[in-house]
């Protein structure tokens, strides 16, 4: 399986290059020049892995993540697209033929930037203090586990949302379109994240 990823060097592609990679898919990658994170460093030298500055070949799959720009020229070049979102304040289910779009806005895992006061997900702060996001919050590799499942399919809905099983759902209709995960204990994923990160320095 041929498969396109962008933007690679964002966190949450380098573990889904790093997946895909594992499973034996040959990968190529667009990176987002914005983003300086040396993630792409772990998987450079694996021959089924190169970089690309534009779409040319032909995909089985390509994975896109929040950059509603990219997705413009894929649906000549590939035969599904999986868009996942990471904006908290919404979706947007994509006009896209055979493309699915997959709400994920409390994933959490190595790589992502973290300070002091918390986890930064593309901008905003997951602050330690705050419970309301660890009780959403979904490890990145339970996260793969489902995509990679995902992957293998040949017909998705339009839109996917994840939702931890430990956020408050009393009042929430679950729907088909809606998958539950379980939430890992979340001070153990910090620590992940932490060690990981130090790698990095």
């Amino acid at each position: 399986m041929r498969v396109f990823v962008t933007p690679h060097n964002h966190w949450i592609g380098y573990h889904i290059v790093t997946e895909l990679l594992d499973a034996g898919c040959q990968v190529d990658g667009k990176r987002d020049n914005q983003i300086d994170s040396g993630l792409e460093d772990f998987f450079g030298r694996n021959s089924h892995f190169q970089e690309t500055d534009q779409v040319t070949n032909s995909y089985d799959l390509a994975i896109v993540i929040n950059h509603h720009s990219e997705i413009t020229d894929l649906p000549q070049y590939t035969k599904k697209i999986l868009h996942i979102y990471t904006d908290a304040n919404g979706h947007k289910i994509s006009n896209y033929a055979d493309t699915t779009v997959i709400s994920a806005p409390y994933l959490i895992g190595e790589g992502m930037e973290m300070n002091e006061n918390g986890l930064i997900a593309d901008g905003r702060l997951l602050s330690f203090a705050d419970k309301e996001w660890q009780n959403k919050a979904i490890y990145i590799k339970d996260f793969l586990n489902v995509l990679m499942q995902w992957i293998k399919m040949t017909h998705l809905p339009k839109l996917i949302e994840i939702i931890s099983v430990n956020d408050n759902l009393t009042n929430t209709k679950v729907e088909k379109k809606q998958v539950l995960l379980e939430n890992r204990d979340i001070d153990e994923v910090i620590k992940t994240i932490q060690t990981f990160n130090k790698r990095l320095r």
